[in-house]
């Protein structure tokens, strides 16, 4: 935290040894100094193509910043991986086909040992059926009880066959229909690897610099990266409208709000600040460094000027944030100011003494302080207490 002020005068050495100050009064102003970088506030993501749920490597991108045209070609994936999965899986639907092949012929050999029997079966109950007793007194009971079981059997038979075959064909229909499921799984394979293949270059969707992604632990997106589908691999800012994207330390980010005025340098041209409006502070604090636990709040502050000449992404920006500001008020250093138990104070001086006088504060920076009261202009004020002050705390 810097603090801007003015003082009237400043007092020297006097008699007695204690330096001292003429309080004066003007612009009391808080300010925070953050880093950053530039960013556009709108950009089109730049994502794997889609028809895969796999992971996909890239092989190939323009280079970082680069000016693209629409349509031109962007980034390259590696197709590899889809070539030997498309010839994979091209091999397991042979299989499958091959195995769907053989259990319809197994049915077939198995449907045509059952009409086998079938035939013979029908032909002994054709013969059993011309046996006819047509007369009890021209057989025995014995050959008539005969006759009759063969026929029973033979129809039981007949049935038992014509059950089998409905076996057999469901279990060749529920075995069909397993290597069915299968074949579809590794068809959709297929037909991913086939999309991976066919989609594998990524086109600009219009004008303009093609930024890299980075990770959460500020490590570029790159060739050789490993992306999944739906995650963004770069982006291509739209310029109309720019905003820096500030790390404030915790510790220092006590006062920022919506609103409050910034000034943003670009590190490449010092001589030409932007004028800015805190937009968002992020929620929490978090660490933008992978092995280190300091946190930062992120802070962004919207341009009033966008120029894509020399306004771009990810240029380098120093940002003073005006916290609070106050015109014409009473300030002093705050080692000039003085604390116990019954509150605030400073040493004015009377003629050749020095005299306590209490004050109360407003805003407190890192060197000053405003006095609200208790206070006038042109007041002489003791930098330090007297070596003789007994029981005086300094207040720091």
């Amino acid at each position: 935290m810097m603090l801007v002020f003015a003082l009237s005068s400043c007092g020297g050495a006097t008699t007695d040894g204690v330096e001292t100050v003429v309080v004066g009064s003007g612009l009391f102003e808080i300010v925070l100094y953050a880093d950053g970088e530039l960013r556009a506030a709108e950009s089109t993501p730049i994502k794997p193509p889609p028809g895969s749920r796999n992971p996909r490597t890239i092989e190939w991108m323009v280079a970082d910043n680069r000016w693209v045209k629409a349509g031109e070609l962007v980034a390259r994936f590696d197709a590899s991986s889809a070539e030997r999965g498309a010839r994979d899986v091209g091999i397991e639907l042979s299989k499958v086909d091959i195995q769907v092949l053989a259990k319809q012929r197994e049915l077939e050999r198995q449907l045509g040992e059952l009409g086998n029997e079938q035939e013979l079966v029908d032909i002994e109950k054709g013969m059993a059926e011309e046996f006819s007793v047509d007369s009890e007194l021209a057989y025995s009971r014995f050959e008539i009880i005969d006759a009759m079981r063969d026929k029973e059997l033979l129809d039981y038979r007949s049935q038992h066959l014509e059950g089998k075959k409905g076996t057999y064909r469901a279990r060749e229909g529920a075995e069909e229909a397993v290597l069915q499921a299968a074949r579809e799984t590794q068809e959709s394979k297929f037909q991913e690897h086939q999309a991976q293949l066919k989609n594998s270059e990524i086109q600009a969707p219009h004008d303009g610099f093609f930024v890299y992604e980075k990770t959460w632990y500020g490590q570029k997106v790159g060739v050789g990266s490993t992306v999944f589908p739906g995650n963004k691999i770069a982006s291509i800012p739209k310029l109309e409208k720019m905003e820096a994207v500030l790390q404030v330390l915790e510790t220092e980010a006590v006062g920022i709000v919506r609103g409050q005025p910034a000034v943003v340098t670009i590190d490449a041209f010092p001589d030409r600040p932007l004028q800015g409006t805190v937009s968002k502070i992020s929620a929490t604090a978090s660490p933008i460094e992978r092995d280190s636990p300091v946190k930062y709040f992120t802070v962004i502050v919207t341009l009033d000027t966008a120029d894509p000449a020399w306004i771009r992404p990810e240029s380098q920006v120093t940002a003073v944030i005006a916290i609070n500001r106050v015109e014409d008020t009473i300030f002093v250093p705050n080692q000039a100011v003085f604390s116990d138990s019954n509150g605030d104070w400073v040493l004015v001086r009377k003629g050749s003494k020095l005299r306590r006088q209490e004050i109360k504060l407003g805003l407190r920076g890192a060197n000053r302080s405003q006095i609200i009261s208790g206070l006038e202009k042109g007041s002489e004020i003791a930098l330090f207490p007297p070596a003789e002050a007994p029981g005086e705390e300094r207040r720091t």
